[in-house]
């Protein structure tokens, strides 16, 4: 028999959780979406605080917590703002593919950067010509010498104008299908890297979504995910698997939050 009952830690991170969300969140909400500003500083406290990237063991400097722990957190961000949420939570997604399918060296590196540094990273699959149908991708990746040459667009990435870096899903043998697609770790930084406008969402406004642009973008052989090619599609698939109930608690904030709200207004109309 299942037992839905939250343990003792549980309970009290769904509260510190839910405090953070009260005090520091609802009160910045309108103005982050009115005027569509990233909520970077509250990211950073929220960071501060041992509320984003759960997920992250400890042997790279992460609280090393469960999924159910990061759904009873994400529940109560998005009650507080969806879109703070989505915008908190796009570092999170971004570390899944690392955590999946990088070897231990690169955890140690890229983990790290996040957990202790407070890095942020950005998720850059979807593009143009392919959004759920994540074979259809076109950006390539090339292998020269001690370098891979990454050229290719990416769309609606969520974080990518404060992003410090990416995953970025590409093919390296292009013939292969969804077979022959590579993870690659690319820094923002990198020379041939360019962003878009950032775009104005229908909803979330706060939460910064742009295209990216990859022109002849040379980054080292142990940036690939793994250090082996042909991977990547299952690891992005992988990465899918432990992101999703997160964006199912986002849902579930934003109605109880819709809920309330309608309540309060039922009982003064």
């Amino acid at each position: 028999m299942v037992d839905f009952q939250l343990d003792e830690m549980q309970e009290m991170l769904r509260e510190l959780a839910h405090q953070f969300a009260v005090e520091e969140i609802r009160p910045q909400a309108e103005h982050w979406d009115t005027d569509e500003v990233y909520p970077l500083d509250t990211i950073r406290a929220a960071h501060e605080m041992g509320l984003l990237n759960l997920h992250i063991p400890e042997a790279y400097g992460g609280p090393g917590l469960g999924c159910m722990e990061e759904v009873l957190v994400n529940e109560e961000l998005a009650w507080g703002d969806p879109g703070f949420a989505t915008a908190a939570y796009a570092t999170a997604l971004a570390t899944a593919p690392i955590i999946t399918g990088a070897t231990e060296a690169q955890k140690q590196v890229w983990l790290r950067k996040i957990a202790e540094e407070g890095a942020l990273a950005s998720y850059a699959v979807t593009e143009p010509g392919a959004g759920s149908d994540v074979a259809a991708i076109a950006t390539t990746a090339r292998r020269d010498g001690d370098e891979y040459v990454i050229n290719g667009s990416k769309m609606w990435i969520t974080g990518a104008g404060y992003a410090d870096f990416f995953f970025v899903l590409a093919k390296t043998d292009p013939d292969a299908g969804y077979r022959g697609m590579s993870g690659f770790i690319v820094e923002a930084n990198r020379e041939g890297v360019t962003l878009g406008k950032k775009e104005t969402n229908m909803g979330q406004r706060c939460s910064d979504t742009r295209s990216i642009t990859f022109d002849d973008v040379r980054v080292p052989a142990n940036h690939l995910i793994g250090e082996s090619e042909s991977g990547g599609w299952m690891n992005a698939m992988q990465a899918f698997d432990l992101s999703r109930p997160n964006i199912a608690a986002h849902a579930t904030g934003l109605a109880r939050a819709a809920y309330e709200h309608a309540l309060t207004y039922a009982g003064e109309r």
